[in-house]
Formats: C-alpha cells, sequence, structure tokens
C-alpha cells in the first residue's frame, strides 16, 4: 500500500507541475496604460501600453489596443522624420490603415478622428524633422480581430494627407519580432 501511495502522491505532484508550467507558458504579459470602470458612464474602458510594430530609418510606429465595453480600437502613434523640412501631415477622419497579412487576407481600418500631426526639428548636421501623428483610432470588429489569429501581419500600409491636401501613404513590413506584439495586445483586451 505504501508503493502505491507514492506513487500516486508522485503522479498528482507530476500533474500539478505540467499545469503550472503550462499556464506561465501561456500567461499573458499584459500592460495596461488604462484598465478601469468610467465614473460617470460605468463604461469599462482597457487599452495597452504601446508596442513598436514599425520600425525603419524614417518611420515609427507604436501599436496599442482599447476597448471600450464592447467596442474595440486599433491605436498608432506615429514619427515621420525628413532631413528635408515638411509640413506636418495629418490624418484625415475615414484615412486607411491596411493590414496584408501572410494568408493574403487584407484587413482595412478607417481612422476615427481627424488627427493633425505637431512637428518637432531636431538641431543637428543636419537637422531632422519630425512630424508626430498621435492618438490615431481605428474602430475594428469583433470579426477583423478573429481574422488576426488565423494569420499573421505582414505588412502595415496607412494613409495621410500632406498639408496641401494631398493624400498618400507608407508601406511597412512587420518584422518578425513585432508580428507577435499585434497578436498578444489584442488578446489583453478580450
Amino acid at each position: 500500500m505504501t508503493n502505491k501511495k507514492q506513487t500516486m502522491t508522485k503522479l498528482i505532484v507530476g500533474v500539478a507541475l505540467t499545469i503550472l508550467t503550462t499556464a506561465s507558458f501561456n500567461a499573458q504579459n499584459c500592460k495596461y496604460k488604462v484598465n478601469e470602470m468610467d465614473k460617470f458612464t460605468n463604461k469599462f474602458t482597457k487599452q495597452t501600453k504601446p508596442e513598436k510594430v514599425i520600425s525603419t530609418f524614417f518611420t515609427a510606429g507604436e501599436f496599442s489596443v482599447r476597448r471600450i465595453d464592447t467596442a474595440y480600437y486599433f491605436i498608432f502613434d506615429y514619427v515621420l522624420s525628413s532631413y528635408q523640412n515638411f509640413d506636418p501631415y495629418s490624418i484625415n477622419k475615414g484615412a486607411q490603415l491596411m493590414f496584408l497579412l501572410e494568408n493574403g487576407e487584407m484587413i482595412t481600418l478607417k481612422s476615427a478622428d481627424e488627427i493633425k500631426g505637431t512637428k518637432k526639428t531636431v538641431i543637428g548636421i543636419p537637422p531632422v524633422y519630425e512630424c508626430f501623428l498621435t492618438n490615431v483610432s481605428y474602430p475594428v470588429t469583433k470579426n477583423q480581430i478573429d481574422a488576426f489569429f488565423k494569420s499573421k501581419v505582414k505588412n502595415i500600409r496607412f494613409y495621410r494627407t500632406e498639408s496641401n491636401g494631398k493624400e498618400d501613404f507608407i508601406d511597412n513590413e512587420v518584422k518578425k519580432k513585432n508580428q507577435d506584439d499585434i497578436i498578444e495586445l489584442t488578446k489583453c483586451i478580450l
């Protein structure tokens, strides 16, 4: 009987360790900028801290996800830089943000607000001119979110507007190390 008890104890301890190890590998490391109930509207709001998903010499983009009750938003902060002086860009309401997934599927979101860029000059030789487009909000549906779990993002295209009113876009490849950030941040608000 003693051997059966010892064997059973070892088995239970082994199963418990396996469960704990699996749970720790699958645990999310969610960090929130906002995670609270609004005292005036009683709407629950969650927004993740941003992660960089675009990083090139002249373009940087940070991504976070916001949930307000049952509404979901992808939030982007862009920094565009150049050695040549330029007027700040803007993002018009309805401007597109496009995701090309590895499986060939295309997901298109439209900005919820008009965002005017702010310009900063970094003094140096040569000077660097930067335009900041912050807190650009793109509503996203639950079906669109589900598509991100089926295939990773390969490329991102975002549309911006020059000071003369001309709309253009920037394409950026999402590096392998940043592809999982989009999925992980989205999981944090579900």
